[in-house]
């Protein structure tokens, strides 16, 4: 037991003992005591088994040498640590007269539960807890194939000035869309490929930046916590310094820069001052060469579209190390090559003469602009009829009929390409120009707004609606109006390039005012600019901190309104609603309000009110009103209570309580029973479902909460067999709510805790639905399906895996992990029942003798086996009686199995020169060992002849 647990064990005991003679008397405030104490108890408790945890991964995970903890990481054990001290001293105080009193009947306990909770929250959102040299050095980024001898050359050109050290800083110019941060990623992409031993940090900038902006951005690439400080010259303090920490080479790209005032050197110092940091190479983007000298770059290369006449020019007019550099302009080829790479990329299309004659005068409009030939390419993909092409050519012509300017015939190419699609694809499309300029928009979410603003046509099944929302993405990919991205939590995310977004921009103008990502807007809007034909505003990411009692816009034809990412937004004036009786959509995700306004209830129209991670949302108004409402999302605030006038709420969808602050301490009777129409449903784990109304939720598709029981869980299986489709659900069967289950609702999982099936009656039965995909047992007594993980976890009276000598068969399984079940002497696991198993891990089982069992004459083919470790098994002898065939083999751990005499691994061998030489599969990279069994694993015969190329042994010591 850590010191932590002790801490919260002894002090609770003292409470536990004290309260025995307060009873559940009610203290001064009207607090209970006892509740209190629990909630306290149940935080405490939460955190120190993520503390354990998270400590124990990165010390194991620091022992190879080559990884390091996060710094978030790193800072967040360091607040575990002031509260343990806290605990200490509390510990302390414990035995004294009146305790109970001050600590639990003041504000001290709410203080530290909410300080406590605040680190369970941070420490779900850490991801990976270490970082290896690959995670600091950056990520090769999604590109389009470079097409063209012109880009080809500009590439190697700024390849040399890099490799040579020629120059500190290059900055990279030209009009939009000429095809700058293609060119650059190509760079970035080969940095990392090439120079091994470099960093490379990409930081997209745009116009809507702040110091504060770039500063996260370069943070976060170097996995820098900056979340703790606000003041810029403090935060550039720690950018400089973690930049020195790197110790290596490293070359930071800012993109896309606009002319703005603050571009000099100053602007470097807040960025941490890369530029004096011992190896730092800076590469800038931008359509101003004024920038790039605004910035001091040494060197200035200027892109040029592809379809002009070749010129080279040098200019040092400058200053002494300035090379102004013109790339070389290339012919008609570099154009005509792209849009036939993008327009024949998913299909072999072959264009007849005369529709390739049409095609190159297309081309030739896009006057050389790669954004502008690859959209218009396609645009223009799987049409072959002539008539269709003459088409296009000829509103192409009209369209930018006496322009000359670059960027209006650019823009009019765009325009023609949004002109092609249809009316739902066009109005997603737009909508997508709400969320900030180079935002990395998640398609989950982006979906889940088309079917609220109804973009999406109504089906009967959501799940069906879903795909149509992906389905509408994959065509506005297709067609080049969104590129595909991922974001930093790895999900899969659409973008829209700037100047495709200006001109989404420009068709709404007028109806749409979108004042996106500016952290200088600390005020909403004056009431001017909110007109009466605004159909849709969005203030995301911005800054706003009040909305005063004297704004009251009157914009009756308004729909959505996303005031979200305002994270210092605390209070919203009843009157700012009261004249827009026709909003549909109100996102308030992210805000710091404790209440929202009186007039929500009003809004009659709404249908989607989404207030997801208001962490400081404590009251909601009566919600009766609101009989069109189809989506309600609660997840993470604090609301003590389910709103008043939900039940109401007939036409309800989608409603969303997610919670880990253990706020709600019921959910009421005799409300979701009047939800018929709910399709998903979200409950906090440690709210017990109410079976009963949930069995009566016939549309309900996915789920997810906690049961009470087996039988509660048998009930809701069984009540959704009727149903002839899958529904999704994450559930927990049981007391004691530990750590919540994944959020992936595309991946059904079960977790039983602290369940006794020996207690079941027999026609108890538990039942699995057939596409539970991962089952966890945490802390069950007495236990045995086509899953994909398979996790038996603290399960101290389960003796085997085997029933009744009858093989469970895992033929899906890709995990199995089974941790400290102390009476487990055998698994009854064969090798032929594991041909998708990936990763086999055994740990703290002191009385297992054997893993798989097979005959060893036979072998045993485990051909996706990726990692094996087995830890800490004292009475360990065989893994396996027969030859385990392990080909893709990457990673063994063996610790703690001191009577464990071979490694059953076959490992090829041939003869050389009269002896054995033996190899490892060709996927193995790694064995981890302890130092004094290493002898005992491998007959020294065969590990001293094992040729050992890229293979790694680690071992530890005693």
């Amino acid at each position: 037991m850590g010191i932590f647990e002790t801490l919260v064990c002894s002090i609770f005991s003292k409470i536990g003992d004290k309260l025995i003679d307060h009873g559940d008397r009610i203290v001064s405030g009207g607090l209970n005591i006892k509740s209190i104490s629990d909630s306290l108890k149940r935080s405490l408790d939460s955190l120190s088994a993520k503390a354990s945890d998270v400590d124990e991964q990165i010390k194991n995970s620091e022992l190879s040498g080559k990884k390091k903890r996060k710094r978030e990481v790193e800072d967040w054990l360091k607040q575990v640590q002031v509260i343990q001290t806290e605990l200490s001293a509390l510990e302390n105080e414990a035995d004294s007269e009146g305790f109970v009193s001050r600590f639990l009947g003041s504000d001290r306990a709410p203080n530290l539960q909410e300080r406590v909770d605040k680190l369970v929250e941070q420490s779900r959102h850490f991801g990976e807890l270490v970082l290896d040299d690959c995670d600091i050095r950056g990520e090769a980024l999604l590109t389009t194939k470079l097409v063209g001898k012109a880009f080809e050359e500009n590439v190697e050109r700024i390849w040399q000035l890099l490799v040579t050290d020629k120059v500190r800083s290059i900055g990279i110019y030209g009009m939009g869309g000429v095809g700058k941060t293609t060119l650059t990623k190509h760079i970035h992409n080969r940095l990392l490929k090439e120079l091994t031993q470099e960093c490379v940090f990409w930081i997209t900038v745009s116009q809507e930046f702040s110091i504060t902006m770039l500063q996260d951005g370069i943070a976060r690439a170097i996995k820098l916590d900056l979340s703790d400080e606000r003041d810029e010259d403090k935060r550039a303090a720690r950018l400089h310094k973690a930049l020195l920490s790197l110790g290596k080479k490293f070359v930071l790209i800012l993109d896309d820069l606009w002319e703005n005032d603050l571009w000099d050197d100053i602007i470097l110092e807040k960025l941490g001052d890369p530029l004096r940091v011992e190896g730092c190479q800076l590469i800038i983007t931008s359509r101003s060469s004024d920038v790039c000298r605004q910035m001091n770059c040494q060197e200035l290369i200027q892109v040029e579209p592809l379809d002009t006449t070749p010129k080279k020019t040098f200019s040092n007019g400058y200053r002494p190390l300035e090379i102004i550099f013109v790339m070389a302009k290339k012919h008609m080829d570099g154009a005509w090559n792209l849009f036939c790479e993008i327009h024949g990329r998913q299909r072999q299309t072959t264009l007849n003469p005369q529709v390739e004659e049409i095609a190159k005068s297309v081309v030739k409009m896009c006057d050389g602009l790669p954004l502008g030939i690859i959209t218009v390419a396609g645009s223009m993909r799987g049409v072959t009829a002539v008539h269709a092409w003459r088409d296009a050519k000829e509103e192409l012509q009209e369209s930018a009929m006496g322009n000359d300017r670059m960027d209006v015939k650019v823009f009019k190419v765009l325009k023609y390409s949004f002109d092609q699609l249809d009316f739902v694809l066009q109005h997603c499309f737009l909508y997508c120009a709400l969320y900030p300029e180079d935002w990395d928009i998640s398609r989950e979410e982006l979906v889940r707004r088309f079917i609220s603003e109804e973009l999406v046509e109504k089906r009967k099944r959501m799940k069906a609606q879903i795909d149509k929302g992906h389905t509408i993405l994959d065509k506005l990919v297709s067609v080049c109006l969104l590129e595909r991205t991922r974001d930093y939590d790895d999900r899969d995310c659409v973008k829209m390039h700037d100047l495709v977004r200006s001109m989404a921009l420009k068709i709404t103008e007028g109806k749409t005012m979108v004042k996106t990502g500016q952290y200088g807007l600390k005020e909403i809007p004056n009431e001017e600019v909110w007109t009466k034909d605004l159909e849709k505003v969005s203030l995301f990411s911005s800054s706003i901190e009040k909305i005063p009692d004297c704004v009251s816009p009157n914009c009756p034809k308004l729909s959505t309104l996303l005031l979200r990412g305002n994270i210092d937004l605390h209070y919203i004036a009843d009157s700012f609603f009261s004249k827009m009786h026709g909003l549909r959509t109100l996102d308030l995700c992210c805000t710091k309000i404790k209440e929202l306004p009186n007039s929500v209830s009003d809004l009659e129209s709404l249908k989607a009110l989404i207030l997801r991670d208001c962490s400081s949302l404590v009251c909601i108004s009566n919600l009766e009103k609101l009989k069109e409402l189809r989506e309600l999302d609660l997840s993470f605030t604090r609301i003590t209570e389910v709103p008043q006038g939900l039940g109401k709420l007939v036409n309800l969808e989608f409603l969303s309580l997610r919670n880990f602050y253990w706020s709600i301490s019921i959910f009421p009777t005799d409300v979701l029973v009047h939800l018929r129409k709910l399709k998903c449903l979200y409950l906090p784990y440690y709210v017990e479902a109410p079976i009963g109304e949930i069995e009566m939720l016939k549309e309900m598709e996915e789920f997810e909460g906690r049961f009470k029981d087996v039988p509660d869980f048998d009930r809701f299986i069984q009540s959704q067999k009727s149903k002839g489709y899958a529904v999704s659900y994450l559930i927990q069967v049981g007391e004691g709510c530990i750590e919540e289950l994944e959020t992936d609702m595309n991946f059904s999982s079960v977790m039983f805790t602290s369940t006794d099936f020996n207690a079941i009656e027999e026609r108890e039965v538990v039942i699995l639905a057939s596409d539970t995909q991962k089952l966890t047992f945490c802390e069950c007594e007495g236990l045995s399906n086509s899953l994909h993980i398979f996790e038996i976890i603290r399960c101290h009276g389960i003796e085997s895996i085997l029933k009744d000598e009858q093989l469970i068969m895992f033929s899906s399984l890709r995990r199995l992990w089974i941790f400290y079940c102390n009476k487990m002497k055998k698994l009854g696991l064969r090798g032929s029942g594991f041909p998708y198993l990936e990763e086999l891990r055994i740990k703290g089982c002191p009385d297992i003798e054997v893993i798989i069992q097979a005959v060893a004459s036979e072998n045993v083919d485990l051909p996706k086996l990726k990692s094996l470790k087995i830890r800490d098994l004292p009475k360990l002898k065989n893994i396996c009686e027969a030859k385990m065939m392990c080909g893709s083999i990457e990673k063994i751990e063996l610790r703690g199995c001191p009577l464990l005499k071979k490694l059953p691994l076959h490992f090829p061998g041939e003869l050389v020169d009269g002896q054995m030489n033996y190899s490892p599969p060709p996927a193995l990279k790694k064995i981890k060992l302890m130092e004094n069994e290493r002898e005992c694993l491998l007959s020294i015969s065969v590990w001293d002849k094992l040729r050992v190329r890229k293979l790694r042994l680690k071992t530890y010591q005693v």
